[in-house]
């Protein structure tokens, strides 16, 4: 006998069809800033890089999952690598520290913050050859690409000098045949948000950017402070004005690390590390929900572990992922009631900053080294220094991504993993391989290749040695 199906259920089948054929599907995004307009297909692909930053030997190690997440090339970024090529990298500045990383929407440069070398790396993604170093200022920190590319501003926490803690604009036009990179506006923190804490009676104990992502229509950036755990606060940057739009009292939101916004743009989360002190005195951190419309705290909530680092949105925006990098634990979050929804024992060792690929399958969260140049021993101190990668499903390590060790003539291991961005890509771009040592291009003048270097001898502050 041959089974009939009524018509109207054939009719609505056909509905839901035509729906699905004419309904864009949601687009995969990098950041916790917001989704990025990249072409339908590539949002969807599967195929990525995994770029990971280790401050210790001045490299960024890039893996592909086409090749089984195996490095495919190295980029060296080492003082000595830049400044032989021309870019303005300070006398006397003996390592960089390539500290955070962002990339554009369509995924075509990275742009990476170099703390000790007070510069900005800009990378062509695709060639994987830096074009451009910008002198940023002391301590650049991180490097974030607003969500229509318009820009990328760097939050320099500066010296104690306060005018040197400030949020740099860098204009964008990556359409351009020949794309240019320069420093445009700088805005002193102190200057636009002490009037704004006066006017409140409320006292700010610095004015040190660390962490920043933007409002979805790009027009305004939440800005964390710090580094130290007691220096923290939160303000709202208005871009287009550079005024101050909303703040809070430090005394109630202390937040001094990570920064999240939702991909609808109504909350913004953030994170403060919690007293780090010292072994049986730190405090649990705290993260706070705010809605990003009418500017008013919502909850704040403990970290359940200690200095809450990293924090980040699924690509799909239901789950928001926050990690503890001294008690090695985490919270996975439901990205719109903020309930905790599972808390996880074992991120990783030291976990720091983490990413998601495309499809929200992986989560690769980095690991730091026995010998941290940023965060505090105390506080960053691991002993498999690399990235793990994590089943997003049942939060299981399934491997570790550890770059060939390098030691000092003491045999301590340098190698010390910070920043961490998933690159997706289309499956027919090429596959650079066996590992290559990546090329540093001065514009209009000539290629350089560089090969070993002496590796010897930050939210964080580089650790004094």
């Amino acid at each position: 006998m041959i089974a009939t199906v009524p018509r109207t259920r054939v009719l609505v089948l056909l509905l839901a069809a035509l729906l699905l054929a004419v309904l864009p599907v949601p687009e995969a995004w990098a950041r916790g800033g917001g989704p990025p307009a990249q072409p339908p297909g590539l949002a969807r692909a599967a195929a990525h890089e995994v770029w990971a930053l280790d401050q210790g030997t001045d490299l960024v190690h890039i893996h592909d999952s086409r090749a089984d997440l195996k490095e495919v090339a190295t980029i060296d970024v080492s003082a000595r690598a830049l400044r032989d090529a021309g870019f303005p990298i300070a006398d006397g500045v003996t390592h960089v520290v390539p500290h955070m990383i962002e990339f554009d929407s369509q995924y075509r440069y990275a742009f990476v913050a170099a703390t000790s070398g007070g510069v900005t790396i800009v990378i062509d993604a695709r060639s994987k050859e830096v074009v451009e170093v910008l002198p940023t200022g002391p301590l650049s920190h991180m490097a974030a690409v607003t969500p229509d590319d318009a820009a990328v501003w760097v939050a320099v926490i500066g010296s104690a000098d306060p005018s040197t803690q400030a949020l740099i604009e860098i204009p964008l036009d990556l359409d351009a045949p020949e794309p240019t990179f320069a420093i445009a506006r700088r805005v002193i923190v102190k200057d636009v948000l002490e009037p704004f804490a006066e006017e409140r009676g409320w006292t700010f104990p610095g004015y040190q950017p660390v962490c920043h992502q933007y409002s979805p229509d790009s027009r305004e950036a939440w800005v964390t402070l710090g580094p130290q755990w007691d220096r923290g606060g939160l303000f709202v940057l208005d871009l287009d004005s550079a005024t101050v739009t909303a703040a809070w009292d430090p005394d109630i939101v202390k937040a001094n690390c990570g920064v999240a916004v939702n991909r609808e743009g109504t909350r913004v989360v953030a994170n403060w590390s919690g007293a780090v002190i010292g072994p049986g005195q730190d405090t649990e951190g705290e993260w706070y929900v705010i809605n990003a419309r009418t500017k008013r705290l919502l909850r704040t909530e403990s970290a359940r572990g200690f200095d809450a680092h990293g924090v980040r949105f699924t690509p799909d925006g239901r789950h928001l992922w926050a990690v503890n990098r001294i008690s090695d634990n985490g919270l996975i979050i439901d990205g719109r009631s903020f309930r905790v929804l599972r808390e996880i024992d074992r991120v990783g060792d030291t976990p720091d900053i983490l990413d998601f690929s495309p499809d929200g399958s992986l989560v690769y969260v980095t690991q730091r080294g026995p010998s941290p140049r940023s965060g505090g021993p105390h506080a960053a101190e691991g002993q498999q220094p690399g990235v793990a990668v994590l089943d997003a499903a049942t939060q299981r390590t399934l491997r570790v991504l550890e770059p060939p060790p390098v030691t000092n003539d003491a045999g301590v291991v340098l190698n010390d993993l910070h920043g961490v961005g998933v690159r997706p890509v289309d499956p027919a771009e090429r596959v650079p391989g066996p590992v290559v040592r990546g090329l540093i291009r001065r514009p209009s003048v000539v290629m350089f290749e560089f090969g070993d270097r002496d590796p010897s001898f930050g939210c964080d502050v580089e650790v004094a040695r």
